[in-house]
């Protein structure tokens, strides 16, 4: 058996944010074409509740492999140990002889594939002249997200929010680059109120985008949360909105901005306008004026993974 390692260095180096933005476009809209299908992942707490251990199992027909992604999810990580947040590695298989083919650094493809579909959603439904950007945010997800928005669209302003000011700030000083003016703030609405596109990329388990202070025409990307009891964004950001999953199901079954104020009956699920990759794809209408606010619920997939993953092997 010769199995393939790919390591972070070699993921950064070939997985390009233009390159990996066109690759989640593309699986996407395979998903909405009822092309791809996907069991809904496993992720169990372990260590008394202080990390999450995640399968994620999935095929890729197309691509004649089928996988998983097992992951170790420690919050604290970054702060606590100075370790990533997320460690382990995808693993692919030969679909049509089981034969195990490549194991890839997850960490690195989950950080490039996540803010690329965001990129890919945000391609399509934010406002074409949208040039300024919020970062909820200063992790790794920052860094890639800004990388993909700027792949989209020509982002001439940053604003970046955290817990820490001194940390955004940090962030600012590191991604500094010509044509960009960063603004680091310690006030979560002045950020939101103050741009095009809002990236929430945190570890926020109540909200933190409020739909009121949203810019008319605003495209938000909510990415953080990623439990059925976790959000970032208030009921106000759904009912103003026209609002997109990647796939409705598995949102309507971990996403907890959305299930939540479904729950509460400030939002009927009936209002989500659809998957975002029927919008790539063009069967369904994105944004429809210039002044409508649009959101993307991203979660991450495993098809997301297993593309980015097959595309380097």
């Amino acid at each position: 058996m010769n199995l393939k390692l790919i390591d972070a260095d070699e993921v950064v180096q070939r997985l390009t944010m233009p390159v990996c933005i066109d690759l989640m476009a593309d699986t996407q809209a395979a998903i909405s074409a009822g092309e791809i299908t996907l069991p809904l992942r496993a992720i169990n707490p372990v260590s008394g509740g202080a990390g999450f251990f995640g399968l994620m199992p999935g095929e890729l027909a197309a691509e004649n492999v089928f996988g998983a992604k097992l992951v170790s999810l420690f919050p604290a990580n970054p702060e606590a140990h100075q370790l990533p947040a997320i460690q382990g590695y995808i693993l692919l298989f030969d679909r049509s002889n089981g034969t195990p083919t490549a194991l890839i650094d997850a960490a690195t493809v989950t950080a490039i594939r996540t803010a690329a579909a965001s990129g890919a959603a945000t391609r399509v439904l934010a406002n074409d002249k949208a040039s300024s950007v919020a970062l909820l945010g200063y992790g790794v997800q920052a860094g890639t997200h800004l990388a993909a928005m700027r792949a989209v669209r020509d982002i001439t302003d940053v604003w970046v929010w955290g817990p820490s000011l001194e940390r955004a700030a940090a962030f600012a000083e590191r991604e500094a680059a010509e044509g960009l003016e960063f603004h680091p703030v310690s006030d979560v609405d002045e950020a939101v109120a103050s741009a095009d596109i809002v990236c929430a990329i945190s570890n926020a388990a109540e909200p933190i985008v409020k739909g009121v202070l949203l810019k008319t025409g605003a495209h938000v990307n909510l990415v953080g949360a990623h439990s059925p009891v976790t959000r970032e964004a208030d009921p106000d950001v759904f009912t103003r909105s026209r609002v997109f999953t990647e796939i409705t199901e598995f949102a309507l079954a971990e996403a907890g901005d959305l299930i939540i104020p479904i729950n509460e009956g400030t939002y009927n699920a009936d209002e989500i306008a659809g998957e975002i990759g029927a919008v790539i794809s063009g069967d369904l209408e994105g944004r429809q004026s210039d002044d409508q606010v649009t959101v993307y619920k991203s979660l991450g997939n495993t098809a997301q993974d297993l593309s980015a993953a097959s595309y380097l092997a």
